[in-house]
């Protein structure tokens, strides 16, 4: 395996939607919260680039208490030393596997910026699952800018 050396450089598009108005606290029933999450990931060779995109939702009896999502760039110095795409099989090549560390470095974070955001109101007494490094690297969506 290859040493890449790689660093968080941006968080941007913070994002976070509350609507706990959805949720009588006084009356509710906790098993009728449901979460929700997608990953995505975009690999963006010119600029030496990951960028992860952890989402997150928070819903009750199908309405959304909250939704937030962030763009986590990570700059990876010669990114296409460490990731190649075969275009013909449509298959991403990759030397060293760094997409555990940068997903649940980018969800792990996101879950930190819900807790703090939601200080004050009734959805802090719910933090963000916990979700196994494994789980979020099946579930990631990769795609390619080149």
């Amino acid at each position: 395996m290859t040493n890449v050396k790689f660093r968080l450089s941006s968080i941007e598009k913070e994002r976070l939607v509350m609507n706990h108005d959805v949720i009588d606290f006084t009356i509710w029933d906790e098993s009728k919260l449901k979460f929700q999450y997608k990953i995505e990931t975009i690999i963006r060779l010119p600029n030496d680039i990951i960028s992860v995109i952890p989402t997150v939702r928070y819903t009750y009896e199908d309405r959304e208490a909250l939704l937030a999502s962030s763009v986590f760039n990570f700059a990876v110095p010669n990114l296409s030393a460490t990731i190649t795409v075969d275009k013909e099989n449509q298959q991403i090549n990759v030397k060293a596997d760094i997409f555990p560390t940068l997903l649940g470095n980018a969800y792990s974070t996101l879950r930190g910026i819900v807790y703090a955001r939601t200080d004050g109101s009734e959805l802090k007494r719910f933090p963000l699952p916990m979700i196994d490094t494994r789980t979020l690297v099946e579930k990631n969506g990769i795609s390619v800018e080149e």
